[in-house]
């Protein structure tokens, strides 16, 4: 006969009190209005806030007519990134906003993919290859 060992309440993660505090997004994780959690892809929130301080940047000169160093006051950022993100303006390589772009891997994916590269196969071992076979070797028994 098995007896199974009685275990305190407070041990089952069923009854345990989860603190919800939230990040700079939103005071709470489950109000929060993220598609993703920013913990589960760190990239994401980084370029979709640039892409926006960057659209930012572009409309402030262009409505504004301020210089170099004043959007990088403005902003708190180099003037070399000013000019980085004006000159890919004007090159037409700038990424466009879209606050309807989701990130591109979600996090319940993750279970279904590998995060290691696919190796390349091993050769070939049996049978050789055509051009590698040997001819046969007799052997004269005495």
């Amino acid at each position: 006969m098995t007896t199974i060992r009685l275990v305190r309440a407070d041990t089952l993660p069923e009854n345990i009190n989860y603190r919800d505090d939230g990040c700079e997004v939103s005071f709470s994780c489950l109000d929060c209005p993220l598609p993703i959690c920013k913990f589960d892809d760190p990239g994401w929130l980084q370029r979709e806030s640039r892409q926006s301080r960057d659209a930012a940047m572009i409309s402030a000169r262009r409505a504004e007519r301020l210089s170099v160093a004043e959007i990088a006051g403005r902003f708190g950022v180099s003037t070399r990134t000013v000019h980085r993100v004006l000159k890919q303006e004007r090159e037409g390589t700038r990424q466009a906003h879209d606050p309807e772009q989701r990130p591109v891997l979600s996090v319940l994916t993750l279970r279904n993919r590998s995060p290691f590269k696919t190796p390349p196969p091993l050769p070939r071992i049996w049978p050789p290859a055509e051009r590698f076979e040997r001819e046969p070797v007799l052997v004269k028994m005495a």
